[in-house]
């Protein structure tokens, strides 16, 4: 086991929205302090984002078909909002009367829209296994994918990175077991619900690959998933619709007592953007852990990894790690999300990030108070949802978390 060296231990507003059969509710948006939600909808995925004010104007905005009605109260004042659609691809026209309409956010059958996003409900809540800090509750929704069923019977065990291929949004990417002389990389298609949210598994896991001492994973530049390799000081690079790693080289200039735990790329808007970063995992669980940069050159098909400079020390176990998708509600500062394996409790934190992409240490703020063996660290490009994992839980769960925002592509 990784956990004992050198693996890591063990005033009142009523809002109706009244169209087609489907009702849902909920007991208030994201910031309500009270009042209740009654919603029901026949749209699919509409992608409206617009404000209006007027008075017996219109607001015109495009989306997918869709058709809402809205009664708004809170005083003698009332306020109507009708929509219809217009054309085939959907062209949305609301005509306002008497005060302020505001049309946000996404719409669709079986889904919610809370403060501008569209979420789906799955039917397990994270709960006490991962419990978010008090600043985030009712902005974001952790919930319990559950554990990754295996072909041939049974579940995957020892769960180390995942991804979602660059192929096929419907396919998950997932190592297990990882760690281990003979890990497995296996692929499973994932269910989506009408928002586009991952909501389960549609049948089991199958395996890819089998290489040592597979661990986490992370999208990366043209197309390609780069791996690494745990407690073996590694790196590897895979293309999705093969059998195979590409490359695999060594990553020395790792401080003695680091192997590589997660690994991430520079977003836009940085000078080194595309840039490769690596967390260093205290494999002795004497902390700090740490945080290297290195530049990346393609070369026919996969990228030559220069050397490792470590810039910072991250204490508390660091694992997995992903930058925060900007944009996303509570975040006015571009952060990264890190999972901690050696914190008291295990928890999941973010850090602020400075001109260079690289974390400042003194920043760490708890996303999650605790959570039971966090591992891995990914935002899903289809919707943003933030999804990790559990090592070692026996079995081990994925957890995902909606309300961020989808991540920008990756420079490169």
């Amino acid at each position: 086991m990784r956990r004992s060296p050198p693996y890591r231990s063990d005033s009142p507003v009523k809002l109706l929205i009244l169209a087609g059969t489907v009702g849902i509710g909920i007991g208030g948006c994201a910031g309500d302090d009270s009042g209740s939600t009654t919603s029901s909808t026949s749209a699919t995925t509409a992608t409206t984002a617009s404000t209006g004010t007027s008075s017996g104007g219109e607001t015109s905005s495009s989306g997918v078909t869709a058709s809402t009605s809205t009664s708004t109260t809170d005083d003698p004042t009332s306020t109507t909002t009708d929509a219809t659609t217009t054309g085939t691809t959907g062209t949305t026209t609301t005509t306002t009367t008497m005060g302020t309409t505001t049309t946000m956010g996404t719409t669709t059958t079986m889904g919610t829209t809370t403060g501008g996003l569209c979420l789906d409900e799955l039917p397990n809540p994270a709960g006490d296994m991962a419990i978010l800090a008090e600043e985030y509750v009712g902005t974001y929704v952790p919930y319990d994918l559950g554990a990754v069923p295996k072909e041939g019977g049974g579940l995957l065990p020892r769960l180390g990175g995942l991804v979602i291929s660059p192929e096929d949004p419907d396919i998950m990417l997932i190592i297990g077991p990882s760690e281990v002389p003979e890990a497995e990389l296996h692929q499973i298609m994932v269910e989506r619900g009408p928002c586009g949210h991952i909501v389960g598994f549609a049948g089991t896991a199958t395996k890819v690959l089998t290489a040592p001492y597979l661990d986490l994973m992370s999208n990366g530049p043209k197309g390609l998933v780069f791996i690494s390799h745990y407690p073996t000081k590694q790196l590897s690079q895979h293309i999705p619709g093969t059998m195979e790693l590409v490359d695999s080289v060594d990553l020395a200039p790792l401080a003695a007592n680091h192997s590589p735990g997660g690994l991430n790329f520079v977003p836009p808007g940085y000078a080194d953007a595309g840039m490769l970063r690596v967390m260093g995992f205290p494999t002795d669980h004497v902390d700090p852990g740490g945080w290297y940069r290195s530049t990346i050159t393609y070369d026919q098909d996969h990228y030559t990894i220069g050397p490792l400079t470590k810039t910072a020390d991250i204490s508390y176990g660091p694992g997995g790690f992903a930058y925060i998708p900007a944009g996303s509600p509570l975040f006015p500062k571009q952060r990264i999300m890190v999972t901690e394996w050696l914190s008291d409790p295990r928890g999941v934190s973010s850090y602020e990030v400075d001109d260079e992409g690289d974390p400042k240490a003194e920043t760490r703020k708890p996303f999650f108070e605790s959570f039971v063996k966090p591992w891995g660290s990914y935002f899903e490009p289809e919707t943003g949802d933030y999804m990790f994992l559990q090592w070692e839980a026996q079995p081990d769960h994925i957890f995902i978390v909606q309300g961020f925002v989808p991540p920008p592509p990756i420079p490169g």
